[in-house]
């Protein structure tokens, strides 16, 4: 399933994650903007929240071989896999990693975007923080799992940058929704109002 995600991934369908993303967000802001007192927007995103957290440990944890197999592997130099000198990368070897890396940063876009509007005290440095914890702990359990998989710095570089991202969308969402209400508020009252 991963691989088949990882495959799929062109400028296409990082555009249309994107605007998956960003909709996802400003459909939430609105929503809560529009009942300000209602739970229903917290409860809703806390249950995405609940389905994508799952859904980010089997894609991470999975284990490619038996537990206690493999040896224990660390790639702890950022880009190590990309400039190691020992091994010169093929072009579809280097695609398939920058694919990788894309895939990887797309996992924790929703986490903190939907932690914002889940518990929306939480401030986007908290959201940052746990969405890179997290991954520090996924990647220490791959490693001590020792089944296959690599525990990788660019792998939490990459879950930083998503983070970031979903933390960002996440923030923007609420202004430029209390923008647009507007717009649509002075519109329906005859006047054209500027957000």
């Amino acid at each position: 399933m991963w691989q088949a995600a990882v495959l799929a991934i062109s400028p296409t369908t990082v555009a249309l994650f994107l605007a998956a993303m960003a909709a996802l967000a400003l459909s939430f802001a609105t929503w809560a903007a529009r009942a300000p007192a209602a739970t229903t927007p917290r409860t809703a995103a806390a249950a995405l929240l609940a389905v994508w957290l799952p859904l980010l440990l089997f894609a991470t944890l999975t284990p490619t071989q038996p537990i206690g197999s493999a040896d224990a592997t660390l790639w702890w130099r950022p880009g190590e896999g990309l400039f190691d000198p020992g091994a010169q990368l093929q072009p579809q070897e280097l695609a398939m990693l920058i694919r990788q890396h894309i895939a990887y940063a797309a996992l924790y876009v929703p986490g903190p975007l939907l932690l914002r509007f889940a518990a929306p005290r939480w401030s986007a440095a908290a959201a940052f923080l746990l969405g890179v914890g997290l991954c520090v702990t996924i990647e220490t359990a791959q490693l001590l799992m020792r089944a296959g998989r690599i525990a990788d710095v660019d792998d939490v570089m990459c879950a930083a940058a998503g983070t970031v991202l979903g933390a960002g969308l996440g923030l923007l969402a609420r202004p430029v929704a209390a923008g647009v209400g507007a717009a649509a508020r002075g519109c329906r009252r005859g006047r054209v109002v500027r957000p």
